[in-house]
């Protein structure tokens, strides 16, 4: 055997190794097929010609870290893979709230990108926008990045600085746009009497407070004298929140109504929530229409869909981005971690949310001088093009009859 034979049988062997003690193990659950030794005989390969011929050398558990990247970046935006320090900072992360930009991002067709800019924040007072995709970071560029990885870029000490390349649909050239860090204020629900009766609400975000707040502005409106005739629910550019919020603040509306349905693979472990009587504000009928566009996703697009569902609202804007799934960090034995979507959600229709979103049943009329997107706060809700098309749907009483044909659809 020459030199060189000998040098990649010895590379070949801990790969070797390792590949029979996870069957040796039982670390697949089910005997293999072909087509699976296949897959794993050229994981083994593609290992070796690493070893032997990369000019950027890596120890094993670098490169079986990177695998694992990889892996769990190809299941869906949400998934990650944490090494045992990025997952050490998670868990301290978790317990306490550190300064943030106010975005909310994923890893979209090999860009950085927002879903959406929370009011308040300074990413919002810097004038980032949904859809937007960040090309650098303090002049490096964003690639090979999860979403997990993406995120904790804009977290960190208060008053750190990020400048960023931002491209924007509808611009030829790249934007540089300067933002800090600061810690993040609660959300404020905001109101607005329209004319005519007519009453505009804005959820910015959700929190685990943000249903409380609702409750007594909703409370102040189903109480007033003359009754309000209808309202306009903004929920543009909500893309923050979770299950939790969502059946919590959907009761306010629907009482003990299903509001929700989870479903874990092949629709195993199937899961029903429903909301809360007690918690019930709005009584009577209400004419209702939700604005939606690109950046409402999560608990914002379980709302919507619950509401449309029982036929006490109809959407109008454009398409929702279908991030309603249900996310579980998963310990590994030394100390890393998986973050991974387990269970997909549907609305009390059975129409699927997550990875697809929710289709308007109106759509939104762009201003034909806006330039890029357009969202929540580009124009004062008296002016707002959709807020004005939702006004001529509730005093036209069409509101009810459209969600009732989106859903019998």
């Amino acid at each position: 055997m020459s030199p060189s034979a000998y040098r990649r049988g010895v590379r070949k062997i801990p790969v070797i190794l390792l590949v029979l003690s996870f069957l040796v193990a039982g670390f697949f659950p089910a005997p293999l097929c072909a087509s699976e030794y296949e897959a794993l005989r050229l994981f083994t390969e593609a290992l070796n010609e690493i070893h032997q011929k990369s000019v950027s050398p890596k120890n094993d558990t670098e490169l079986f870290q990177g695998a694992l990247r990889g892996m769990m970046s190809s299941l869906d935006p949400d998934c990650s893979f944490l090494t045992p320090q990025e997952y050490a900072e998670y868990q301290k992360g978790s317990r306490q709230t550190p300064a943030e930009a106010g975005l909310e991002l994923i890893f979209k067709d090999h860009a950085l990108t927002v879903v959406s800019v929370l009011e308040g924040s300074t990413a919002h007072r810097a004038g980032l926008k949904p859809g937007d995709q960040i090309l650098k970071i303090d002049g490096q560029l964003v690639r090979n990045l999860t979403t997990q990885e993406g995120n904790r870029y804009f977290q960190g000490p208060a008053g750190k600085t990020l400048k960023l390349q931002v491209l924007r649909n509808g611009l030829v050239k790249p934007l540089e746009i300067t933002l800090s860090l600061a810690p993040l204020p609660p959300p404020q629900v905001t109101s607005q009497i329209l004319k005519e009766g007519y009453v505009y609400l804005r959820i910015p975000y959700f929190s685990d407070g943000l249903p409380g707040d609702l409750s007594k502005v909703l409370s102040q409106f189903t109480k007033s004298t003359p009754p309000i005739k209808g309202m306009v629910l903004d929920l543009r550019n909500n893309a923050r929140g979770n299950l939790e919020q969502a059946v919590r603040t959907a009761s306010l509306f629907l009482g003990k109504e299903k509001i929700v349905i989870t479903r874990g693979r092949e629709g195993a472990d199937e899961q029903v929530y429903q909301g809360s009587e007690r918690e019930k504000v709005v009584k009577g009928p209400l004419p209702l229409v939700i604005l939606v566009d690109q950046g409402t996703a999560r608990a914002a697009e379980i709302l919507a869909g619950a509401l449309r569902h029982h036929q006490r609202a109809q959407l109008l804007g454009s398409k929702t981005f279908g991030l309603g799934g249900i996310t579980r960090v998963l310990p590994l034995q030394d100390g890393s971690a998986l973050v991974m979507t387990v269970a997909n959600c549907y609305t009390p229709g059975n129409r699927k949310i997550t990875g697809v979103g929710l289709e308007p049943d109106v759509e939104g009329q762009k201003p034909a001088d806006k330039v890029g997107p357009f969202t929540a706060g580009d124009f004062p809700p008296a002016q707002d093009p959709w807020v004005q098309q939702a006004l001529d749907l509730l005093k036209k009483g069409k509101s009810g009859s459209i969600a009732r044909k989106r859903e019998a659809s």
